[in-house]
């Protein structure tokens, strides 16, 4: 089991969620059943969760997101905004692949300008 405040104090930032990923990507690299202790953690954002987890949804598929990872511990703002993150991230995988390709076009377009 991962306790997140061993690691980090907030899940706010990007450095917050790849301190998080520093743990968590050897065990997804094995296919462990993950287990993510939220206790003691307060502060959120839907960054820190695209960024920590809810990437593997569109890396691994949500069948085997869902097999490997389990979310403990969420305050209620944690909860929602994790929510947030998890929704998008399943309907993004849920697109076409056109449909990706056109988010991905869009996405390159901002980043440009």
């Amino acid at each position: 089991m991962i306790k997140v405040s061993d690691y980090i104090k907030t899940g706010f930032s990007a450095n917050d969620a790849e301190q998080l990923l520093r743990i968590i990507e050897p065990m997804v690299e094995k296919s462990e059943k993950i287990q993510i202790d939220f206790s003691d953690i307060k502060i959120f954002t839907t960054l820190f969760f695209n960024i920590a987890l809810t990437k593997y949804i569109v890396q691994l598929g949500l069948e085997k997101y869902e097999e490997m990872f389990e979310i403990l511990n969420l305050s209620d703002v944690g909860k929602s905004t994790y929510q947030h993150s998890f929704d998008n991230a399943v309907e993004y995988y849920n697109l076409s692949e056109e449909q990706k390709n056109k988010q991905t076009a869009i996405l390159s377009d901002f980043d440009d300008n």
